[in-house]
């Protein structure tokens, strides 16, 4: 009996000691392998259409964005971070298979978001923020929206410029008569 309590007493101990080092390998996945301190933004984008007068239409456009880990980011324009939101008009007479770059076309509207936060913006974790912006747009014009979310990491790419991480979103609406 002595020896199966000694044999029973070595195996909770090794198996303390596996216990113990899953738990570090996990905490060292999570917080440094993972990027639990780095930060993610899912940014996506709502339209609506209202009248406005004569010709023209309000573009509302709603820039939702959520952040889905349980760590807090921060943009700070004195970091030099950036959250705009830019709408642009489309050519109407391109010809079949144009392609548009999400970045090209007339700028008829760009909105700093960060600047109207108070140059400062906080995600909390789970959190989620609706920026609202609007637009008048004349009837039967194509635009091009896109939210992009940039922040600058502290370090310097191969050419020495600043390195920066972003996100973006984007949407094409049709001003309808």
């Amino acid at each position: 009996m002595k020896r199966a309590i000694e044999i029973a007493d070595l195996t909770l101990k090794v198996l303390s000691c596996i216990a113990i080092v899953c738990a570090g390998g996990w905490a060292v996945w999570v917080f440094r392998l993972g990027g639990s301190t780095d930060w993610q933004d899912n940014i996506t984008l709502e339209t609506h259409v209202l009248p406005y007068h004569d010709d023209l239409r309000l573009l509302v456009v709603h820039a939702k964005s959520k952040n889905p880990r349980n760590s807090t980011f921060e943009l700070n324009s004195s970091q030099h971070d950036s959250y705009q939101l830019r709408v642009r008009k489309l050519v109407p007479d391109a010809k079949s298979g144009t392609l548009f770059n999400e970045d090209e076309g007339e700028l008829i509207a760009s909105v700093d978001l960060l600047k109207l936060a108070g140059d400062s913006y906080e995600f909390l974790p789970n959190a989620e923020m609706d920026d609202m912006q609007t637009v008048v747009v004349p009837v039967g014009t194509t635009v091009s929206i896109m939210a992009e979310m940039k922040i600058h990491t502290g370090g310097r790419d191969r050419s020495g410029e600043p390195e920066v991480d972003s996100n973006s979103a984007s949407a094409m609406v049709r001003i309808e008569p």
